[in-house]
């Protein structure tokens, strides 16, 4: 052998083309493998508060009419006097009105509480619907003067189980 030639050892040095191709398939499997993860993992659902509802063509009339419909078993139409006299402590109120009208589907009774101390000076007994309250006496004797109220409306069940509550400002008068 000459001097100037290197000794093969048989060997073929792998071209360029084969080696970026060899990349190039490695990067593909990498690529599928993260897509494949990606979707393929399943991530923790957040807890929701109520029902949750997918809208879709199919059922978007529906939904809107079932918005659109009260919800009887969470809402209460009131038929009331706000401001009552009662010539005094021991009276019954002169000008008092309240009503569980038709629109309702539930029986209420209602309690009154001083806004400033939350003592309950009354509750009712229960009011079937349709029905109609037009006098009571307080259950606590009140001096003279004017009274910041609150009225909060208690619906119940069937089985008198309370399900819901609604309440709303009322002012009382006693006289003497």
């Amino acid at each position: 052998m000459s001097k100037g030639n290197k000794e093969s050892t048989g060997q073929k040095k792998p071209s360029t083309s084969m080696i970026v191709a060899i990349v190039a398939v490695i990067l593909v499997l990498v690529l599928v493998g993260v897509l494949v993860y990606v979707l393929t993992r399943k991530e923790p659902k957040p807890e929701t508060q109520g029902k949750a509802t997918i809208v879709t063509e199919e059922n978007v009339q529906e939904i809107i009419q079932s918005v659109s419909e009260p919800n009887t078993d969470a809402s209460y139409t009131v038929t009331m006097s706000n401001e009552w006299t009662f010539e005094d402590g021991k009276a019954s109120a002169e000008d008092f009105y309240v009503k569980n009208t038709e629109n309702n589907s539930r029986t209420v009774y209602f309690d009154l509480r001083l806004a400033d101390t939350d003592e309950e000076i009354y509750s009712s007994p229960y009011i079937p619907v349709g029905e109609a309250m037009n006098t009571f006496t307080l259950d606590k004797e009140l001096e003279a003067g004017d009274y910041n109220v609150i009225m909060t409306y208690h619906l119940v069940d069937d089985d008198k189980k309370e399900l819901t509550t609604v309440s709303v400002a009322v002012e009382i008068h006693i006289q003497n």
